[in-house]
């Protein structure tokens, strides 16, 4: 298999993601060994654990471990260089990793048959189809001279006027509930984390930061204690293995029990095909629609393992509280 459009560059002049691809073509006519973590022969984690390692990068061996490398991404805001990671039947476990490599495209080490190639995840292929979330391990390389100028208090350059959440960012944000990152932008597009959420929460409950430790993933984390307070509070809770995934994107379901418990919300409206009576959360996700919080989408679905962008919990907050 030739990938002749890949010119080769030299490292000096490229960037991280840059070089991640590079060196992914360069590895191109490995063949798929399941297990394998050499050029000899490549499992999928296999492949992009190797390919990091060659910039430095390290990453978890299985797909499903990688996936708590880095920070979740959402599609919209998918950059070269990210991982991709995918099911082979919804809501089934992680099976499959990636490297994106732009226009809605990735090159994976895929099974005995393509061994290594490239693949689209348009939302109507195969793998578009599987894709359950994204991770950026790459650290974001930032012109020292593209400094730009602050905004007033609330406004971020990647939040327009015109943007659908611009009323509900503005007005958390001046409460000091929610904030940005350097140089004033908002990433509203970007999957909101678990330790992100506890942060939130947190200032929007007026709790206080807590020393008390309740997960075995979350200590010398930026929202130990954060995550601490709204676990003293009964608000949050982690999973069986005793960790928290501060790291982990939040699921629209995940966010429906933390505001059921947090707001003590009442009523329950909406059924949707995708939220059964025996769902864990559905009386959760009942309330949440109940309350004006949030709504289906098209087709009568909840989409409860759907992750949660930084906008899109804003808003849910927003109306939490107000």
């Amino acid at each position: 298999m030739v990938f002749a459009f890949f010119a080769p560059k030299s490292f000096a002049a490229q960037s991280t993601a840059d070089r991640v691809i590079e060196i992914a073509f360069k590895y191109s006519d490995s063949p798929y060994v399941y297990g394998g973590t050499s050029p000899s022969g490549f499992d999928c984690s296999g492949y992009t654990q190797y390919i990091f390692n060659e910039v430095g990068i390290d990453l978890h061996r299985t797909s499903r471990s990688q996936y708590s490398n880095g920070y979740a991404v959402s599609r919209s805001e998918l950059q070269k260089g990210d991982l991709l990671f995918f099911n082979y039947y919804d809501g089934g476990p992680i099976g499959h990793v990636g490297i994106y490599i732009g226009n809605n495209k990735m090159i994976s080490a895929e099974n005995e048959r393509d061994d290594v190639t490239v693949a689209s995840i348009a939302p109507n292929r195969y793998w578009g189809e599987r894709m359950v979330g994204a991770r950026r391990v790459i650290k974001e390389e930032v012109q020292a001279e593209s400094k730009d100028e602050s905004l007033p208090a609330g406004h971020y350059h990647d939040v327009p006027n015109n943007y659908w959440a611009q009323n509900e960012i503005e007005y958390m944000s001046k409460q000091g509930i929610v904030n940005g990152y350097d140089g004033d932008y908002f990433k509203p597009g970007k999957d909101v984390t678990r330790g992100e959420v506890a942060k939130m929460m947190t200032s929007a409950l007026d709790l206080s930061p807590s020393s008390n430790n309740h997960f075995s993933d979350d200590n010398g984390h930026w929202a130990e204690k954060y995550i601490n307070a709204v676990a003293d509070a009964g608000y949050i809770t982690g999973y069986g293995d005793g960790t928290f995934k501060p790291d982990q994107a939040i699921t629209r379901a995940e966010i429906s029990a933390l505001f059921k418990r947090s707001f003590n919300l009442q009523g329950a409206e909406g059924n949707f095909e995708d939220v059964p009576t025996d769902h864990w959360a559905y009386d959760e996700v009942r309330a949440l629609v109940a309350n004006d919080i949030s709504t289906g989408y098209d087709g009568n679905v909840f989409k409860p393992y759907k992750d949660t962008t930084r906008a899109e919990f804003t808003v849910f907050l927003y109306r939490a509280i107000n």
